[in-house]
């Protein structure tokens, strides 16, 4: 677990650190708790398994009327529901300001975090 200091700035500058594994790990619960339509998903066929389940003409629909690439390695909803792709998190839909605020607001909903006050820091 990652002891972070209860300050926003700190979080920030956490997740800002983090590989894009996992800031889009953190990104994924923010969204699992407010807002699944920005989840981003591995570019594979389990996603599109999953995510539309035989319909082929819905999978082509999203594809070509989104920003999608076959071979990068995320994929998510745009707000038309057609897909956008990418392999970096700069080029994703994730607020980290927002992440960050609810980090500091709602600490359980993140399983790989605990913020430390300053003065647990001293003992």
């Amino acid at each position: 677990m990652e002891t972070i200091k209860r300050d926003l700035d700190a979080i920030i500058e956490y997740l800002e650190g983090l590989d894009d594994d996992s800031l889009i790990e953190i990104h994924n619960e923010y969204c699992s708790q407010y807002d699944m339509d920005n989840y981003i998903w591995s570019n594979d066929e389990h996603f599109f398994t999953e995510m539309f389940d035989g319909r082929i003409d819905e999978a082509v629909r999203a594809v070509c009327y989104g920003e999608y690439h076959y071979t990068d390695n995320y994929v998510w909803f745009n707000g038309y529901a057609n897909l956008e792709s990418g392999n970096y998190t700069n080029n994703m839909p994730i607020d980290i300001n927002e992440i960050a605020d609810d980090i500091l607001e709602n600490e359980g909903n993140y399983y790989d975090i605990e913020l430390e006050d300053e003065e647990d820091e001293d003992e």
